[in-house]
């Protein structure tokens, strides 16, 4: 019998951030079948990557941005979940 998918998730920090921010992203995601995550990996949307649970980030332009956060557990297993988050430029 195999394991259940793991489930991707995971929060931005701040909720709405300008290119004045650093946005974090914390990882939340949970593996029902308790073998453990091997690896994340993860897209900011806007050509840059990084690995790790808790990844930070600042974008250079304005705008509609998707993170994509993909994983493993040790056997094998992958989910992958996608978010959208809007950046606001500098303040006037």
């Amino acid at each position: 019998m195999s394991a259940s998918e793991p489930l991707a998730r995971f929060s931005v920090q701040p909720c709405h951030p300008s290119v004045t921010d650093m946005v974090e992203l914390l990882d939340h995601s949970v593996d029902p079948g308790h073998v453990g995550i091997a690896w994340r990996a993860w897209d900011f949307g806007d050509g840059s990557t990084s690995v790790g649970p808790a990844p930070v980030h600042r974008y250079a332009d304005a705008g509609e941005y998707e993170i994509t956060l993909t994983l493993a557990t040790f056997d094998g297993r992958t989910s992958r979940r996608s978010a959208s988050v809007r950046v606001k430029g500098r303040p006037d």
